[in-house]
């Protein structure tokens, strides 16, 4: 008790005492190289010591009763705090004691204490003391929490770009696309939180800014940080790269350090966006992450999303209305039986308990899509079967309201809210959504016997692009031009004038879609893009895992 008061007392002469003096006596020594202080600058220094002796006794007595400490290093707190002051700075007390000596400095007439030794002294004390022996010191001592923490809260100014960047593109994008939010009062105002949804457009990202006022990291693929400009931007609005071509526990680290400081994530559980409307399964590793999160879940589903944007078409139909819609928090733990965090046997059960919850939000007439509303609309590249003839890559659209076969020549009116069979004539009025088309051509693939050989699939007009080292970096993939890619039951093959590549099915890890015209595998610990000019990369996908589990079993 003894030492404890000991280290308070002189805590408080060298921090409260002896280091004001001696800025104080440093500015009055400066003062006679400057003019005298002006009337209005003494008057500017009230407000200014004040708020900085308001922020330094807020800030400690937070300290106090949140974090169970004091602001000493040798009895330092126990647990972070996130609350007030601590919320617009890192150090506070910091912060307020360098505001409560300027505007000191200020009243007394000392410019050289307020403009040159205070703001000197700040610069060097968090350039060396805290940015070498404080931080990292926290960063031990609360882990992930405190690195996200730091990540969002500025050291010295009161407010960070990223925030004001933020602020202004959630006020200008509802200039752009009509939405509305239902039930953004669901999201708890404090403490952790997964917001899960579907995935159907390019926008759902934006829309994700709106599931809640609090701030929100949400991982985007990885692809968009390659280019500047993008990286900047969905960085700024709270977007963390995730390499979908392999495992990545950066990204998984980054999410995990923002529960841990009580932040609020987003997961679209699908991983891809639907080809189709309709809401795939999540892969059974982010039901694991989801389920090891431990905290409250809360649906949410982009309804009207597809409609606005589906993945085949060349833009968005500006006419379209979104509804952004929440559903009520959920414990995962009291809806599945025998709950166990992270568990890689129950990754079904909490992947069921999701989609319903999300599903329960959705509207059954999302599929029904006009197709001729959109720019270069390419509905082949999801429905790359015929439904009439069974042939595939057959499907063209002539202008904007006909889709036809050129090998049995049927022909769909696109121009309603679903496609519409006018030939053959016998078949004639028969009418569904892309999707529903595309589940009566079927989507299992057409693999020949084995010992068949000649290529399976084949593409003109191909781009390869490629980063060998993609799982370590995120730089531009080297483009290798343009050539003819094959796909066999030995791999994929692509050749050009320039050289040749070859992918033996044993080397690829992943296989998903990029865009919706982009086929990306992962490739030992880097990335291959097959950029197709015409061919649907969605067929091409399906091939190639029936392929790999052929040659798996």
């Amino acid at each position: 008790m003894i030492r404890r008061a000991l280290i308070i007392v002189a805590y408080v002469a060298i921090f409260w005492i002896l280091l004001p003096w001696g800025l104080y006596g440093t500015g009055r020594w400066l003062d006679s190289y400057l003019p005298e202080a002006p009337t209005w600058a003494r008057l500017l220094g009230v407000p200014l010591a004040v708020g900085g002796g308001w922020i330094c006794v807020w800030s400690s007595l937070l300290l106090r009763s949140e974090g169970r400490g004091l602001p000493i290093s040798s009895l330092p707190p126990t647990r972070l705090g996130v609350r007030g002051p601590y919320r617009v700075w890192r150090h506070p007390i910091y912060t307020g004691f360098a505001a409560l000596a300027a505007g000191a400095g200020l009243m007394l007439g000392s410019l050289g204490t307020a403009l040159v030794v205070v703001p000197l002294f700040a610069l060097v004390w968090f350039q060396t003391w805290v940015r070498f022996l404080e931080e990292p010191v926290l960063l031990r001592r609360f882990g992930g929490a405190y690195r996200a923490h730091a990540a969002r809260t500025p050291v010295l100014m009161p407010v960070r770009w990223q925030v004001v960047g933020r602020a202004i593109v959630r006020r200008l994008f509802p200039l752009m696309f009509r939405f509305r939010v239902e039930g953004a009062d669901r999201v708890p105002a404090r403490g952790p939180v997964v917001v899960v949804s579907d995935h159907l457009s390019y926008l759902d990202f934006m829309f994700g800014q709106y599931l809640t006022d609090r701030p929100i990291r949400i991982p985007v693929t990885a692809e968009v940080f390659r280019h500047p400009l993008r990286r900047l931007f969905i960085g700024m609005m709270g977007g963390v790269p995730k390499r979908r071509f392999g495992a990545d526990p950066a990204a998984a680290a980054v999410l995990a350090d923002e529960l841990a400081a009580g932040g609020v994530i987003g997961i679209a559980i699908e991983g891809e966006r639907s080809w189709t409307g309709e809401m795939g399964e999540p892969a059974a590793s982010v039901a694991r992450n989801i389920g090891r999160f431990g905290c409250p879940v809360v649906p949410a589903a982009f309804v009207g999303a597809y409609r606005l944007w589906p993945r085949w078409a060349g833009g968005a139909d500006r006419g379209a209305e979104v509804t952004i819609r929440l559903g009520e928090p959920f414990d995962l733990a009291a809806e599945v039986e025998g709950f166990e965090p992270g568990s890689a046997e129950q990754a079904g059960e909490v992947s069921r308990v999701l989609v319903e919850h999300i599903r329960a939000l959705r509207e059954p007439a999302e599929l029904a899509v006009p197709v001729a509303a959109f720019p270069r609309p390419r509905p082949q590249l999801t429905l790359w079967r015929c439904p009439v003839c069974g042939d595939e890559e057959c499907l063209e659209m002539v202008g904007r309201e006909a889709l036809v076969c050129r090998r049995c020549e049927a022909r769909w009116d696109t121009s309603g809210p679903e496609l519409r069979l006018v030939a053959p004539a016998d078949r004639a009025g028969e009418s569904d959504s892309v999707a529903g088309w595309a589940a009566r051509a079927g989507g299992e693939p057409r693999l020949p016997p084995a010992g068949a050989e000649g290529p399976i699939l084949e593409a003109e007009g191909v781009e390869l692009r490629e980063d060998p080292f993609a799982s370590a970096t995120l730089g531009p993939l080297m483009s290798r031009g343009e050539g003819h890619a094959t796909l066999s039951r030995d791999g994929i093959a692509w050749r050009s004038p320039a050289g040749e590549r070859t992918l033996p099915l044993g080397s690829i890890r992943s296989v998903t879609t990029e865009r919706n015209d982009t086929l990306q595998l992962g490739v030992g610990q880097g990335v291959v893009q097959l950029v197709f000019a015409a061919a649907s990369p969605l067929r091409w996908q399906v091939y190639v895992e029936a392929l790999r589990e052929v040659t798996d079993g």
